[in-house]
């Protein structure tokens, strides 16, 4: 089984990064320690400060799909960050052909 990527990218409103920023933070402690999941970054975008990324790496897709349709990610996480979007964001998953890591 391939390792998985998961990319989200969105626009935050004007202002609200910190603030974006503080609840990422705040989401992630509530989330814990997720089955699967192997590694998290929120990135933002040096030419245009408004773009976030928030990149995951997992083990199987199953672990991936089973965190992203829990109650928790439905009914706590996507409440808590969803206000800070502008309009829609846009999330891909990759299988990782290759890896280095240093």
């Amino acid at each position: 089984m391939a390792t998985v990527m998961r990319i989200v990218w969105g626009k935050i409103k004007p202002g609200e990064w910190e603030n974006y920023k503080g609840a990422y933070k705040k989401a992630c402690e509530i989330a814990g320690p997720i089955e699967g999941l192997k590694g998290r970054w929120l990135v933002r975008d040096q030419s245009d400060e408004a773009a976030a990324y928030s990149i995951t790496i997992w083990e199987t897709t199953e672990a991936l799909n089973n965190y992203a349709e829990s109650d928790l990610v439905k009914n706590k996480l996507f409440p808590m960050l969803d206000p800070y979007y502008v309009g829609k964001y846009v999330s891909n998953i990759s299988d990782i052909e290759h890896e280095e890591v240093y």
